[in-house]
């Protein structure tokens, strides 16, 4: 990890960011903490852990430890049964201690119950001490299953039960979970479960009454009413994890046979930059950076679209952090707050008093606001509040609900009393500037081989008949393999696959889009193009991009088009 003072400067941080880090350094060890200067620069966002990646492009290590092993690889139950433990995995080997010899129909049941597709096993002798000392050091150690197995033999003990839940979402950041599920629900269903990279994984199943009292004990930790089962609840925690700060939001849901818990991580130091996510698409970083580098108070609107769960506030927020938050007032108006976004001033609608958006128009303007972050425009009442406050000058950038880039307006309009809808044109019509419409893709692991000209050649005639023509299977398509980082799935993380439209604040060009919003022309009409000033990218032209980057394979662009290859 870079720490030195060159290294962040490197990193783009100038004189006064680092006097700022310098000071809360000190801050810190007078209080008795320490940290270093390049944490509290991911702390603050002044730069993304892209920066701090020495070697994107590491080989499988092989060697993992025993609480990634045991939670990913070979449920302890099956350790103690067989009296093993794995020490390695490496190129879809695994490598097994064990104090006794394994007979083939126990190779073939280890491999059965393995969480992790695995080649070939090998093998090698230990003491049944060395292989019962692992495992009792695996259970004290705090990791999922050992408490699991703890608990269940020795009683729901309280510390325990607060063990496990912190190490329930420790495990869930190992793995990159984004959200956790808790089914509270009789025997055999009670399991948790995480999504990573879009794909649910059933990973822990407990037993009903050990699932009852976790749901509890969460609910205890969140300051909410464990008590209360019959009604949906809303709470927060946070827990540090490898010298970061996470959050996680939780959501409880009574269902007809139990209770459904969900815990969304928001680790606002693992937000993407702009390079991760519009990789290998400059101009579509220039027209973002033109919005995040501007200067005065000229008004605007920005909306970023697409259906839930395509990353529409990772994306808000990833713009958000390009601006200089130590020198410009950055307020935010949510329900509810998503992620913890330092040198911001975040407020959260308050529901139960019924509080609208519009209602703080006048005392927001009143905290001298440069740019204004709405979560989502839901409603009327937000979508007034958002052409209020361009009209006034300041920059907006929400989210919405659409289904394309056209549609945004449509969307938004809609939204609108009829009374008020020819002055909600105007304004909309005078200072849109960009609308982002997404869908998230798997992102190949960096383990992932180029395909072969046959390969390629191969899939020219399904790209054809998918895409008609517009997207073709050319040099740089990768194929996934798997590796221990990816736990053999292929896939690490996922990457935006959008379509943008940019508005010129040019008085000219802003003349014709007027025009043509007012005349209802919203099919990208001829003098809009980008010879005259509008910028429009296509969805395909971005799956063209991501293929030729090799950072999306063909069958996660076939399931994109509902096509299963």
């Amino acid at each position: 990890m870079k720490s030195t003072e060159s290294d962040l400067t490197q990193a783009g941080l100038d004189g006064n960011q680092l006097t700022m880090l310098r000071q809360q350094h000190a801050h810190l060890r007078s209080e008795g903490r320490s940290a270093d200067l390049s944490s509290l620069a991911l702390r603050s966002r002044f730069i993304n852990s892209d920066d701090l990646q020495e070697d994107d492009e590491q080989s499988d290590l092989g060697v993992i430890g025993d609480h990634f092993t045991l939670q990913t690889i070979l449920p302890l139950e099956y350790c103690r049964r067989f009296i093993c433990v794995p020490t390695e995995f490496s190129k879809g080997v695994l490598t097994l201690k064990c104090a006794q010899p394994l007979s083939a129909s126990q190779r073939k049941r280890i491999q059965e119950v393995l969480r992790t597709p695995v080649q070939s096993l090998r093998v090698l002798p230990a003491s049944r001490q060395e292989v019962f000392d692992v495992l009792m050091r695996i259970e004290q150690s705090g990791s999922v299953n050992g408490l699991v197995s703890i608990l269940r033999s020795d009683g729901l003990e309280a510390g325990r039960l607060r063990g496990l839940v912190y190490a329930v979402l420790k495990e869930a950041l190992s793995l990159r979970a984004s959200d956790i599920h808790l089914s509270r629900k009789s025997d055999p269903d009670a399991w948790i479960a995480y999504r990573v990279d879009s794909v649910m994984r059933q990973t822990h199943l407990l037993p009903e009454l050990l699932m009852q009292s976790l749901v509890a004990r969460i609910k205890i930790e969140a300051g909410m009413d464990a008590s209360n089962n019959r009604t949906a609840q809303d709470g927060r925690l946070t827990v540090e994890h490898e010298g970061r700060v996470v959050d996680f939001r939780i959501s409880t849901q009574p269902l007809v046979d139990g209770e459904s818990l969900v815990l969304r991580a928001l680790d606002v130091s693992l937000l993407p930059s702009l390079s991760a996510l519009f990789p290998g698409q400059p101009k579509m970083m220039g027209l973002i950076r033109g919005i995040t580098q501007q200067t005065g108070k000229t008004g605007g609107l920005v909306f970023i679209s697409g259906a839930t769960g395509s990353g529409k506030s990772t994306t808000q927020y990833t713009v958000a952090c390009g601006f200089r938050r130590d020198a410009m007032n950055i307020i935010t108006v949510e329900d509810p707050v998503e992620y913890i976004l330092p040198f911001a001033k975040q407020i959260q609608l308050q529901a139960l008093v019924k509080q609208k958006a519009i209602d703080l128009e006048r005392s927001i303007l009143r905290q001298d606001p440069d740019i204004l972050i709405f979560g989502e425009i839901r409603d009327a009442d937000s979508a007034r509040a958002a052409l209020a406050f361009a009209e006034s000058g300041h920059l907006v950038i929400s989210t919405i609900h659409a289904n394309s880039v056209i549609q945004v307006t449509e969307r938004f309009l809609s939204m609108i009393d009829p009374s008020h809808r020819s002055d909600s044109e105007f304004l909309i019509a005078h200072f849109l500037r960009m609308v982002v419409h997404q869908r998230l893709m798997r992102r190949l692991c960096s383990c992932a081989k180029p395909m072969d000209n046959d390969e390629i050649e191969h899939l020219k005639p399904h790209a054809l008949r998918l895409t008609g023509g517009l997207i073709e299977a050319r040099t740089g398509l990768r194929k996934k393999m798997g590796c221990t980082r990816c736990l053999s799935t292929g896939y690490s993380g996922r990457v935006a696959a959008h379509e943008t439209l940019h508005i010129p604040a040019d008085d000219g060009m802003r003349a014709k889009f007027v025009r043509a919003f007012k005349n209802h022309e919203l099919e990208l009409p001829i003098d809009l193009r980008e010879e005259n000033g509008v910028q429009y990218t296509s969805r395909l032209e971005t799956l063209q991009t991501l293929m030729d980057q090799g950072l999306v394979d063909w069958p996660s662009l076939a399931q994109l088009f509902g096509v299963v290859e």
